[in-house]
């Protein structure tokens, strides 16, 4: 499609402003199973996102076609859903911002690497997982590799241009013991081959499994824990979610009335880091509004609410370029959350916590976790910490508690910092109070 030409038409036919986006992606999906390839596919696909103003209500269509009767097609669909546009929201369409930061992070080393590569790479971790212990009985194996570019540019005059690729690779594997059967799950992402490491993936993987080998009760009580990264990662998204100035608009945030005072303890600093060259980067917004790292939770102190453009205009401040489209309206968003790292290992937070419990894993957020209230429920899977070092396995468990009240909870926070795929970036942490009960 060229845009200007959509522009003019768009403009003859009384849109005031208006707005494309068009995204390209592909995928290449490779499953193993049993020394055979039980999936493989390649996917390409194209998305134009189109939006204006039209009698100064905000029209907004989707379509996968891009021909000679697509530019018509979205002008007709903009009218048409201005005309039953029923909110009261401003209609905005950004002219852009004075400065962006872009960064390349397009991995040319990722793009280059053969498929045969790939798959060799594959059954090389199938059979070194097999031939790591001989309890190791199934295994399973992924891979997934994406490309995406996209294309913003709007009637004032804007255009922004992106392109990411990134790869993940893991393994299910299957442990038994007798009569007892365990799992284990591993992944590791990353847009450079060069940085994968199969036998440390391999070893990390298997020992997941057989720790969990013969596995204790424990009694129902109040315990300090150590939380792993997976489980931070988790809760703490869960936390940052309630910066959205949308939510508190309508006073359905916990952070709601909060901005500028103690919300967790002073061990916890937050950032958003939508500028730190990973494979998350991310120099503008669903809006064109230029990104920026920000400071969200300050030693405790809540410091910022996430805007889009109409939340900011409610509240007379500036976008914090947290635009993040959701179907036909814009909402709210983030990315690349940074826990600050603290000094201990993860080793030296099990032995400050001395005698307590080490959370690995939790499931459940969506239906554990109260919203309203930020108390939460959730099956989980850990260790006994006995005398300063990680004990027994635990079965059966389900943890319990609040949000405020665990983050405010927190001893230490430790220094093993990784990116993970829910685009956080968090070490493990120790906090003084967590419920454990057996199912």
């Amino acid at each position: 499609m060229n845009f200007k030409k959509f522009f003019a038409l768009a403009s003859e036919n009384g849109i005031e402003v208006s707005e494309i986006n068009k995204n390209k992606s592909s995928e290449l999906s490779i499953e193993l199973f049993k020394k055979e390839i039980t999936s493989y596919s390649i996917k390409e696909n194209q998305k134009i996102v189109a939006r204006g103003i039209y009698n100064n209500k905000m029209g907004f269509v989707s379509t996968e076609k891009d021909d000679k009767d697509t530019p018509l097609f979205i002008i007709n669909s903009i009218k048409q859903g201005a005309s039953l546009n029923e909110t009261d929201d401003e209609a905005i369409i950004f002219k852009g911002s004075e400065k962006y930061k872009k960064k390349n992070v397009y991995s040319k080393e990722l793009e280059s690497w053969p498929t045969d590569d790939i798959l060799k790479l594959l059954f090389t971790l199938e059979e070194k997982m097999y031939a790591k212990d001989s309890r190791v009985s199934d295994v399973e194996v992924f891979f997934s590799k994406e490309t995406a570019e996209s294309i913003m540019a709007n009637s004032y005059g804007l255009v922004l241009k992106n392109k990411t690729n990134y790869f993940y690779f893991g393994a299910s594997a299957t442990i038994k013991e007798g009569s007892e059967v365990k799992s284990a799950f591993n992944m590791f992402l990353s847009n450079k081959p060069s940085e994968i490491n199969l036998d440390e993936f391999v070893d990390e993987t298997v020992k997941k499994g057989i720790d969990k080998l013969h596995g204790v009760t424990i009694a129902p009580n109040s315990y300090k824990a150590v939380l792993s990264r997976d489980v931070v990662s988790s809760l703490l998204t869960a936390l940052i979610s309630n910066a959205s100035s949308e939510d508190v608009q309508k006073q359905s945030s916990l952070f709601a009335g909060k901005l500028n005072t103690q919300i967790v303890s002073p061990k916890i600093t937050v950032e958003e880091r939508p500028l730190e060259k990973n494979i998350f980067y991310q120099y503008f917004d669903d809006e064109g509004v230029a990104t920026q790292n920000k400071v969200i939770i300050d030693k405790g102190v809540l410091k910022t609410y996430f805007y889009n453009l109409v939340t900011a205009k409610k509240d007379g401040v500036e976008s914090t370029g947290n635009a993040q489209r959701a179907g036909s309206k814009m909402g709210i968003g983030f990315n690349n959350i940074f826990l600050k790292p603290g000094k201990l290992s993860e080793k030296e937070l099990i032995a400050k916590v001395k005698n307590g419990v080490y959370i690995t894993d939790v499931t459940g957020l969506h239906a554990g976790l109260n919203p309203s209230s930020g108390d939460f429920s959730l099956q989980a899977e850990g260790f006994h910490i006995k005398d300063g070092v990680k004990g027994d396995p635990l079965t059966l468990i389900t943890v319990s508690g609040n949000l405020f009240k665990l983050f405010n909870d927190v001893i230490a926070v430790g220094n093993n910092t990784k990116l993970l795929i829910s685009a956080t970036c968090v070490p493990s942490i120790a906090v003084d109070n967590i419920k454990v009960s057996a199912e």
